[in-house]
């Protein structure tokens, strides 16, 4: 009976260890919202050290695809790693001569991992705007024209990003 009053005892200290390093251990997470839609959230991936956002849509003027690369900083911030753009013209981002880098056929500028804070888009049928976050495509077929879309990082508690 004491061996299992023990093992019982065992069990449920590591229950209780294993929930209170749920409720502190910090994860980084991006959250897509819809800010004139209450914030209503899409999606919340939570992102490793490796992972990142690939946003890609069709530039409007030119009709070519352009890619931004993204990832999250230590300090949950979004950094632009690359632009990737089939060619440059009216509207296109900038191509930087001394950053930019031709790559399977790509203008790739090194965006140099500067913070570029929330990253916010309307939603274009034209643009067949896709996104990609740590792997996972994210749905926005379903998302009305002209809505605001907003993608954001920041580190929350493992038990708290489990529960929502």
């Amino acid at each position: 009976m004491t061996g299992n009053l023990f093992r019982l005892a065992a069990i449920l200290s590591c229950l209780v260890l294993i929930g209170a390093g749920a409720a502190i251990w910090p994860v980084r997470v991006v959250t897509v919202t819809l800010p004139k839609e209450n914030n209503r959230q899409i999606a919340s991936i939570r992102m490793g050290d490796k992972d990142g956002i690939h946003l890609t849509y069709r530039h409007s003027v030119e009709l070519t695809t352009v890619e931004g690369r993204f990832k999250i900083g230590p300090g949950s911030e979004i950094l632009a790693v690359e632009t990737r753009m089939e060619s440059v013209g009216t509207g296109l981002p900038n191509a930087h001569p001394e950053r930019t880098r031709i790559e399977d056929g790509w203008l790739v500028v090194d965006e140099k991992e500067r913070a570029v804070g929330p990253i916010r888009f309307y939603i274009v049928p034209l643009n067949e705007t896709q996104l990609e976050i740590a792997g996972q495509q994210i749905d926005l077929t379903g998302l009305r024209p002209g809505i605001l879309v907003q993608i954001t990082a920041h580190k929350k508690r493992l038990l708290s990003w489990l529960v929502l």
